[in-house]
């Protein structure tokens, strides 16, 4: 699989687009505040066109610059709980609003637990993940690397204390979900270095496998 990372904002948060070997397309998954040109300009380089933005969850680090995506008619997929924090970023209490408010944004396309689909070559199995935000979602690639947003990091988890996190929810998403993967399976989470399900489950503090 095809696949650049690119970390912008003012939480260091990775967006990452997608696509398969053989393709000129490729699918964005999170768009964080600053990604905007940095994504045309991987897009031009690859010589591929955006097919879609995937929101992980409804945080405005990884959905800022969603509205931009939307402007150049790129149709913008969620899970159907985060379609608030979309329209309202500030309703999830991250940093105060803006004079001028946040952009707001509407998904085309509201996605559910278990459901699968194919863009870009790369077909693409939706788990829903709570425990961090509601409309938490995990995406398992056919390729085999998972993204989890902020679900999951290299030797942390997400945190709880924000609007609908909790911590038993979230470890057991994180058991149910990652954890029952292949312990091979890269992991990319929306913040800091990849990692893979095995190193998680034998050395991560939180929840250990």
């Amino acid at each position: 699989m095809w696949m650049q990372q690119l970390t912008s904002g003012p939480f260091a948060t990775n967006a990452y687009l997608i696509g398969g070997q053989d393709c000129d397309e490729a699918l964005l998954i999170d768009a964080p505040p600053g990604c905007y040109n940095e994504v045309l300009q991987a897009l031009h380089q690859s010589q591929r066109h955006l097919r879609a933005v995937v929101i992980t969850h409804p945080h405005f680090d990884h959905l800022l610059d969603a509205h931009l995506f939307v402007q150049d008619g790129i149709p913008l997929f969620c899970h159907e709980l985060a379609q608030e924090g979309l329209s309202s970023p500030q309703a999830m209490g991250l940093v105060p609003e803006p004079r001028e408010g946040f952009p707001s944004v509407h998904p085309h396309r509201l996605l559910k637990d278990q459901e699968q689909f194919t863009l870009a070559n790369v077909t693409i199995a939706v788990r829903e993940v709570p425990g961090h935000s509601p409309g938490s979602i995990a995406l398992l690639s056919s390729d085999g690397p998972c993204f989890v947003g902020d679900l999951l990091f290299r030797g942390s988890v997400g945190r709880t204390d924000l609007p609908g996190g909790d911590f038993d929810v979230l470890a057991e998403s994180i058991q149910n979900v990652v954890y029952s993967l292949p312990d091979s399976t890269p992991i990319y989470p929306g913040h800091g270095p990849s990692t893979t399900v095995g190193e998680e489950k034998r050395c991560n503090p939180y929840v250990q496998g």
